[in-house]
């Protein structure tokens, strides 16, 4: 019995680049998903405070994020679902039905 060290190194680096993939996609749609509001802007343009410094029990945000940031962060959590069911799909024999 001989081991196929080309073949061993091409799954070992095809599950290890798919790995660093999904993990990458799933955090930068959770980092979307804390993308602050946009500061408010006053009459010469510059940006507002918004009140005093927040304090650890003072936590409600009352604006929401901005929208690309929602729509962007679905795509990366849809993109990364879909990364893993090719996967599953590659894994188990009984889904290639042609």
């Amino acid at each position: 019995m001989t081991i196929e060290w080309v073949s061993f190194l091409i799954v070992f680096g095809t599950a290890l680049l798919s790995a660093v993939f999904v993990v990458a996609l799933y955090s930068l749609g959770i980092r979307f998903l804390a993308t602050p509001p946009p500061p408010a802007l006053g009459p010469d343009g510059a940006a507002v405070p918004n009140g005093p410094s927040r304090d650890d029990e003072d936590d409600d945000v009352e604006a929401e994020r901005p929208r690309w940031a929602t729509i962007a962060a679905n795509i990366c959590f849809g993109l990364s679902v879909l990364a893993v069911l090719v996967g599953i799909f590659l894994i188990i024999p009984a889904l290639h039905f042609w």
